[in-house]
C-alpha cells in the first residue's frame, strides 16, 4: 500500500507533512509512505520522495491529478491524504470495504445543505481529501485535463469539481467516515478523520 501526500509551495510545511506522518504510522507502519512535493527539505527521513515535474506549472489542488498521470512512478494500490487531514481514528480500518479497481473519494453530507452551498458556492458533495485508487488507473482524468489545461483551470475551482462536472466514475467512502469540524458540531458516530473546512488549520490539533 502506497500512502501519498502532495506538497506545493508554502501553504505547507514538511512539518505539517511529518506530523501527519507521524499521526497514520500509529496505525499502520508497514505502508509505504511518499511525498509528492516540489521541496523535500525538512521531511521525515522515512518518507519517500517523489519530485513534482516542473511542467506543466500547476498550483494549488491541480498537483493532486498528477498522480494520475500514466508517467506517475508508483504501482499498486494507493491512498493519498490532504495536508490539513486530521486523524480522529483508524483511517486504514475501512480499506476492506474498498475497490482498489476503483476511484473512491470523500462523501461530504453537509455540502448537500443549502445553506453550506449558499456561503460556499460549492456545487458537489464530494471531496478529494482522501482518495483510493491503483496506480496507473484513471489517467484518462490526467490526459482528458492536459488537451484543455487552461480552460479547466479557469471553469474549475479544484479538481473535486473537475471529477463530478466532467462524468468520472467514483465510489465513495461511507459517510461516517468522515466529520467537519465547522459544519458537523453534532454527530452519532466515531469519524475516521476531520476535516476543518476554512477554519484555521492551526486549530487542527484539536483531539
Amino acid at each position: 500500500m502506497n500512502v501519498i501526500f502532495v506538497k506545493w509551495g508554502t501553504k505547507y510545511s514538511s512539518d505539517d507533512v511529518n506530523a501527519l506522518y507521524n499521526n497514520l504510522i500509529e496505525y499502520n507502519s508497514e505502508y509505504s509512505y511518499h511525498c509528492y512535493t516540489d521541496n523535500p527539505e525538512g521531511l521525515n527521513k522515512n518518507i519517500k520522495i517523489i519530485l513534482i515535474p516542473s511542467y506543466p506549472i500547476l498550483k494549488k489542488w491541480w498537483n493532486k491529478l498528477r498522480m494520475f498521470s500514466s508517467e506517475f512512478p508508483l504501482k499498486g494500490k494507493c491512498m493519498f491524504f490532504d495536508i490539513d487531514t486530521v486523524i480522529k481514528n483508524d483511517p486504514f480500518k475501512v480499506l476492506d470495504q474498498i475497490d482498489f479497481s476503483k476511484l473512491t473519494i470523500l462523501d461530504c453530507p453537509w455540502k448537500a445543505d443549502p445553506i453550506y452551498n449558499r456561503s460556499t458556492n460549492y456545487d458537489v458533495r464530494i471531496a478529494s481529501g482522501v482518495i483510493t485508487w491503483t496506480a496507473g488507473n484513471h489517467t484518462e482524468m490526467w490526459e482528458s485535463f492536459m488537451t484543455n489545461k487552461d480552460y479547466y483551470l479557469r471553469k474549475y475551482k479544484g479538481i473535486d469539481r473537475y471529477i463530478a462536472h466532467e462524468g468520472y466514475s467514483y465510489n465513495t467512502f461511507p459517510h461516517t467516515y468522515i466529520q467537519s469540524y465547522k459544519y458537523q458540531k453534532e454527530i452519532d458516530y466515531e469519524p475516521a478523520i476531520m476535516t476543518y473546512e476554512e477554519v484555521d488549520f492551526e486549530s487542527r490539533n484539536i483531539k
